[in-house]
Parts: C-alpha cells; structure tokens; sequence
C-alpha cells in the first residue's frame, strides 16, 4: 500500500511538473497574443496578452470594467459580440460584449490602449471605421467610447508597468552622434559585409519627443515593415540595437532580400515598374523609375525568369535596396512622374535620375526609421521589390495555391457588410507556406440602405444570385482551368449590374492576403483584366484612415470622387493600407450565404439578382453547402491563420519592443507611416 501510495505521488508529482513546464512554454511562445474561449468549444487569437511578468491584477480590473465599460458594451454591442447571439454565425468575436463579464473582461483588454485611451480599438472602431456607431453620428459614439475607456484607465493607471528609455527623453541626439556610434560599429564589421549592413536611426522620433510606448511602437513598425516587404525570407530578423539605447539600429539587406525564386543572373536584370492602367491612360508621358516614358501593356507581360526553388542571392539583395532608395516616384498620379519622398535617406553623394535626384547607395550613411517603414509601403516600391509580375495567374503559379481539386480546392465565402462598399466574395487556398485568400469586388450600387435594398429586391451583387463561380480563361490565364479569374460581365452602368457569366471585361478589384514564409503577410491588388495595381478604387473598396475626415452617410455609399459630397479620391494602397487594416492578421468574417440558408433562406438578399432563383432548388443548394463552409467552420481556418501571423508577430515584439508589456495596443508600420507623412509633411495623395 506504501509503495502504491508512494508511485501515485510521484506520477501525480511528475504530471504537475510536466505541465508547469507546457505552461511555462505555452507562456513564451505565446507572449503577445493569447487564445480565449469563443463560447462553441474553440478558442480565438488576439494580439494582446497581459502576461505574467507585468502583474497586471486582473480582479482590480474585472471590477473598474464592470463599472466604466462593460454596461456600454452590454447596451450597445452584445447583439452580435455574445454567446447570446444564436444566429448561425454564432457569437462574433471579440466577445467584449458577453453575458459573462469574466470573459468579456478578458477579451476588452484586448481592445484597450490604456496608455492612450483615445487610441485604443474600441474608439478608433467608431471614429474611423465608423463600426455600428449607436450614437448621433460616429465622432459622437466614439467620443463616448473613449469617455468609458479612460475612466476604467483611470481606476487602475497605477497598475501598468513602466516603460524603460534607453535615453532620457531631455537629452538630444545630434545626427553628429548617430554618425559616430555607426562609424564605431563600423570599424567592428567585416568588410565583405559592410555592403550589405544598414543603419536606421529613431533619434528623430526622439528628439520630437516620442514617449516611450510609441517609441516601442515604432521600433517594431520598422522591423515589421523589413520582414513584411521580405516575400522570400526564411524566418523573422529584427533589426540589432547597436549600443542599447534603442535608438541606431542596424540590419543585414540579406536577411531579407537575399533569398529568391527569380533568377537574377542576367547582366541586365531589373525589377518591374509597377504602375496602373488608370494612370498611364490619364498621363500618357508617364515615366518609370528610370524617367523612361512609361508602356503600360509592355510592362504587364514582363516575366521574370522563376528558378526551380528559392535561393540565397546577394544580387537581388543589391537590386531591391537600390530600388527602395530611388523612393515612390511611380505613384498614381495623373502628373509625368511623383516626388520620391525621401528626405530621411541620408547621404552627401547625390545621383540625378528620373528628373530628381537621389542618394548614391554607395554613399548612404543611415536612413531615418520611420522614412524605411514609409517608403517600403508604399505601392510602387512594394509591388517591385515583392516582384508581383504582372498578371494573376502567373502570380498564382509562383505562389504555388493548390488547385489540386479544381474548383473544390476553394473555401467560398459571401459576405454581406465587409470593408468593401457592397457585399464581398472571396475564397481561401491553401500554398506551401500556408494560406492564400482573394477577393472579387465589383462595381456596385450603393445609394440606398444596402439591407433595406435587399429586403425589396434592390440587388445588383452578381454572387447572390450565382454563388456556383464560373471561372474563364479570358483575364484568368490560359484556359478555364487555371482557376484564377471569376466571371461577372455586368451589363450597363455600374448601378444596374446584371450577370451573364460570359467573359469580357469586368469593372473590379481583386484584393491578395497569403501567408510569407516568415510568417507575416503579403498584399497584391489586381484590376479587372487580372492585371496589377498599386491601388483599388474608391467606388469599390476605401481605407477608413484615407477617408476619415469624410461625413459618415457619404463614407458608406457609393457616391465616388467628382461628385457633389463624394469622397477623395485617396485609394486603398498596396500594401499600406492592407498593413493598416490587417493588424492582426486575418480580419474575422462570416459566410453570410452559407449561415442564412441554414437558417431558412429568410434574410437572403431578395428578387431578381437575390438568391430567389435558387434557394429552393435542392442541386443548387446542394452544391452551395458543398464549396460554402458554414462560418464556424471558416472562422476555425481564419483563427489557425490568424495564429501563423501572430507567432511572426511575437516574435517581431520580443526583439523590438524595450520592457517587459511586449504588446503593441495600435498597428505599429502603420503608426510609422503617418508619423513620417506628418513629420516630412508628405501629401497623403491618390496612392500615396
């Protein structure tokens, strides 16, 4: 019995080691983003973890939320973020409306910035992305969001660790200096590297008084910006703290652009111009990079020469740095060329080129942080650096998604309110290194209460009505088979769409999200002949940010540039505005055309171009529950995508972030991008 006894301790023992040390791992590998219940037996991804080391008390913060924001969350948004939503979609997460305040509590601190409450999800919902505003308008709701907000802040501000600085935030940092700490590292660099080392310095944003939460930010918005504009890179670099101050950084080219599947061995080897059709059109003596008059469908059938698999390149590395440094003077504009925007490119040596000059690369001393996290984002640069040739297809086959089972190799999506102006249709693919998603949104009429329109038979979104995709050849590739092009054919005006699914040109947008080898994303936008972009248009698809200062009833219809009360003409960018919207990764949606036919076929968009044709047709309905997951199914794929994105994401906060809070309460490239337009005072101009 003794020795019975004894063996049950030790086993019991043994297990509670085992699982302090799966939880002690579970902890670093997770810190930054955390998993909760989502109330049907799952768990979902947030980027926000509070974790051990901050001593955060969570019982003092349970009760400051019941108190301040949880009753406006109640009477506001539990309609959908709740276990109680019991439609098929299921409880929408985040659930930081939930019945249950412990997890409701647990899923806002997801969404608080209490550092800067005005800055936290919950408000910036309302104030820019203009989310179920419940007030007169939605500067008025959010006003009342950041009110509740900041009250919680205020009942357990002494609760929040301190964020250490490097340098007092008295002291200046004179350019005289960065340059003496680069040339001290140096003088400790092998000299076959030193081609390849950069410098990027913070001092900047340090001077200008940045306190220390956003400098954390910005610190990981520029490694985030160098991993994301990295389409071959292995695994996440983040940039080296060159003497501990965090404020000079330094970065190997290689570790991001020296790997690639294009085959630079040719003398003469470029990369791609990238500008759009629209532009050329409008500014016929459109010039590239090079100041060469730009030939637009010339440009679109360059083809780079694809290796058998990716590898190790120092020369495209050269390539890519060189183009970064010539800036974004191929942005969409209707003028012969763009400024380059690169003031925070330092150097003495200048090169004349496109009209403009630049910094010779071998003079570059440094390279100001938030200028490299702009200019890597913005669309020109991006698209050539990405190497994104210039049709679909051909993308599609470098990127290797799985076409394995024809047209059953896609998870289909319809969903009725996404950022798009009206409802969305996208798929999900699988690739090698993960998930490939793409978007077909088109011209559509938005003049009127999209619901209310459904309701009465006023639809003019093609996929209501024929949710079975048609695929074609004629923007897709070479044959139907290739899978890559979705036809829409609408006939007449952009307001009076009606289907055929013949071929021919369509009036669209295709927006690209896969899955880098790194972990992070990859952005393409493509236009209706399947041909690259640097952005979408407004009248189909807006960035929120570009379009704040635009009153809301406007914001949500259709009315586009030029018109009486119309919005900008700013437009979603590759890949700024990807990188804004997907902070997290994967943005959560519902299959709306799958979840309303579960649930009878009542809140199925109406009439002609409605799903009335077919949802009482047992084949069709058949084959639409056959390529249409149901949401919970989608939302498993979106939360284990989510993951992939937020591992890389750690990993970027643990290297960059100074101080033991690793989270990051706004999108930091974004946040770096705005402060470098702000502090260079660059136009914020049709894609730029």
């Amino acid at each position: 019995m003794t020795n019975r006894t004894t063996l049950i301790k030790f086993v019991a023992l043994s297990f509670l080691v085992l699982l302090a040390v799966v939880s002690a791992t579970a902890t670093r590998t997770k810190r930054g983003y955390s998993e909760l219940p989502n109330g049907r037996g799952g768990v979902n991804v947030e980027g926000v973890a509070y974790s051990d080391e901050m001593h955060f008390d969570k019982a003092r913060s349970l009760k400051a939320f019941q108190d301040t924001l949880y009753p406006v969350l109640r009477a506001h948004c539990s309609g959908c973020h709740s276990t109680e939503n019991t439609s098929a979609s299921g409880a929408q997460a985040p659930l930081h409306a939930d019945a249950d305040v412990n997890l409701a509590h647990e899923y806002a601190l997801t969404r608080v910035n209490f550092r800067d409450p005005q800055n936290s999800k919950f408000v910036v919902r309302m104030a820019i992305d203009r989310h179920n505003c419940f007030a007169a308008n939605c500067g008025v709701a959010a006003e009342q969001m950041s009110a509740a907000v900041t009250a919680w802040r205020d009942k357990i501000a002494d609760m929040l660790p301190p964020i250490p600085r490097g340098v007092d935030a008295s002291t200046k940092i004179s350019e005289a200096q960065i340059l003496n700490w680069i040339a001290a590292d140096k003088a400790k660099t092998p000299q076959k590297d030193q081609e390849f080392i950069k410098y990027a310095s913070f001092h900047a944003l340090h001077n200008a008084g940045v306190n220390p939460q956003y400098m954390n930010t910005a610190r990981a918005g520029l490694s985030k910006a160098l991993n994301t504009a990295a389409r071959w890179a292995p695994r996440i670099i983040n940039p080296k703290d060159v003497n501990g101050k965090g404020i000079l950084y330094k970065f190997d080219i290689r570790d991001y652009w020296g790997y690639s599947l294009i085959d630079t061995s040719a003398p003469d080897f470029k990369l791609f111009s990238t500008l759009s059709d629209d532009d050329t059109a409008f500014a016929p003596r459109k010039v590239d990079v090079d100041g060469n008059v730009f030939k637009y469908a010339d440009e679109l059938k360059q083809v780079h020469k694809v290796k058998s698999e990716v590898t190790r390149d120092d020369k495209f590395a050269r390539v890519v740095w060189a183009r970064v440094l010539r800036g974004n003077v191929e942005a969409a504009t209707n003028e012969e060329s763009f400024p380059p925007n690169i003031d925070g490119f330092v150097g003495d040596r200048k090169i004349a080129g496109n009209k403009r000059e630049y910094v010779d690369p071998a003079d570059l001393k440094y390279v100001e942080a938030a200028q490299l996290a702009y200019t890597l984002t913005r669309p020109d640069v991006y698209n050539a650096i990405m190497a994104i040739p210039g049709y679909m297809w051909m993308f599609e086959n470098e990127l290797g998604v799985d076409k394995s089972k024809g047209i059953d190799s896609y998870d289909y999506m319809v969903t009725d309110r996404a950022i798009t102006i009206d409802s969305r249709f996208y798929y999900r693919a699988q690739t090698p290194t993960g998930y490939y998603w793409k978007t077909f949104d088109i011209f559509t009429e938005g003049n009127y209460d999209r619901m209310k329109g459904y309701r009465e038979g006023k639809v003019t979104y093609p996929f209501w009505s024929h949710p079975i995709p048609k695929f074609i050849s004629n923007q897709g590739g070479t044959k139907p088979e290739d899978l890559t092009y979705v036809a829409t054919l609408p006939l007449g005006s952009y307001a009076n769409y009606k289907y055929t699914g013949g071929e021919g040109a369509q009036a669209s947008a295709e927006e690209m999200i896969w899955s880098l080898p790194n972990g992070l994303q990859g952005y393409a936008i493509f236009g209706a002949w399947s041909q690259r972009r640097v952005d979408a248009f407004t009248q189909i698809v807006r960035d929120p940010r570009l379009q704040r200062y635009v009153d809301d009833k406007t914001n949500a219809n259709l009315t586009g540039p030029g018109r009486p009360g119309g919005v900008t003409d700013q437009r979603l960018s590759n890949a700024s505005s990807c990188i804004g919207c997907h902070e997290d990764g994967m943005k959560r949606s519902n299959n709306d055309i799958r979840d309303w036919l579960d649930e009878g076929g009542a809140r199925l968009p109406k009439g002609e171009n409605g799903a009335d044709a077919w949802k009482n047709d047992p084949e069709t309905v058949a084959r639409v529950r056959e390529l249409y997951k149901p949401s919970s199914v989608m939302r498993e794929k979106m939360e284990n995508d989510r993951r992939q994105f937020m591992n890389a994401m750690a990993q970027v906060k643990d290297g960059m972030v100074v101080g033991i809070d690793k989270n990051l309460y706004v999108e930091p490239a974004i946040w770096m991008i705005e402060w470098a337009q702000k502090y260079y005072k660059y136009p914020v101009a049709r894609s730029n």
